[in-house]
C-alpha cells in the first residue's frame, strides 16, 4: 500500500473517532489534576483511561469497519491485505500516542513518560490483534479482561493464595524499565504476526 492510501486510512479513521480521541486525551488532562497529590486514585484513573483507550481505539479502527462492511471496502481496493491491516494498526498507533503524550508531557517525567507509552502500545496492540485473528464479538475484550485483573492488587492475592509467587512478582516490579522495554517493542511485533496471519486467512 502506498504512503498516501495509509495516510488516507489514518485521516478516515481520526475523522470518524474524532470525539473519542478527545475523549480519552481530556481524561488524561484529568488525571494530571490529581498527580500531584500522588493518590492511587489518581494513578487508578490513569491506568483506566489508558487500558479503555487501547480497547476502545483498536475496536472501532477495525472490529466496527468489519461489522460494518467497510473493511471489505478496503480489501477489494488494489492492495494486500497485509498492507491494509498494517495501516489500520499505523492509525491506531496515531490515536493511542496522542492520548498518551499529548497530556503525558505535564508529567515532566521520562520514566512514567515511558511507562504509559509502553502500557498503551502493548495493550492497544494487543486488542487489536484479537480483532484481526478473529471476528468474534468477545475477541477484542480478552487484553482488556486481563489487564484488569493484572492490574488489580495482584500482591495481595499472591500472598493470600501463592505465596511462591512474590518472587516473581518482585523480580517484574524491581526491573519495571525492562519489562516496559519489553512491552513497548513486542507491540509492533504482534501487529505484524496478525497481519500476516490475516493476509494468510484471506488468501486460503
Amino acid at each position: 500500500m502506498s504512503l498516501r492510501s495509509a495516510i488516507n486510512i489514518i485521516r478516515k479513521d481520526w475523522f470518524e473517532q474524532k470525539k473519542l480521541i478527545l475523549l480519552g486525551t481530556a481524561g488524561m488532562f484529568v488525571h494530571l489534576m490529581f498527580a500531584g497529590n500522588r493518590t492511587d486514585f489518581a494513578k487508578g484513573m490513569m491506568a483506566g483511561i489508558l487500558v479503555g483507550a487501547s480497547y476502545s481505539y483498536s475496536h472501532f479502527c477495525f472490529f466496527v469497519e468489519r461489522q460494518s462492511g467497510t473493511l471489505q471496502l478496503l480489501l477489494g481496493l488494489p492492495v494486500r491485505p497485509v498492507d491494509v491491516v498494517l495501516s489500520k494498526y499505523l492509525s491506531l498507533y496515531s490515536m493511542a500516542l496522542f492520548t498518551a503524550n499529548i497530556p503525558g508531557i505535564f508529567l515532566r517525567d521520562l520514566r512514567a513518560l515511558f511507562l504509559v507509552n509502553a502500557l498503551i502500545v502493548f495493550l492497544s496492540s494487543a486488542c487489536m490483534a484479537c480483532t484481526v485473528v478473529s471476528a468474534k464479538p468477545w475477541a477484542p475484550m480478552l487484553p482488556f479482561w486481563f489487564a484488569l485483573v493484572f492490574l488489580m492488587p495482584i500482591q495481595n492475592l499472591l500472598t493470600k493464595f501463592y505465596p511462591n509467587g512474590l518472587g516473581l512478582y518482585s523480580f517484574v516490579t524491581s526491573h519495571i524499565m525492562w519489562v516496559a522495554l519489553g512491552a513497548f517493542i513486542s507491540g509492533p511485533m504482534i501487529a505484524f504476526l496478525s497481519a500476516l496471519h490475516f493476509a494468510r486467512k484471506c488468501t486460503v
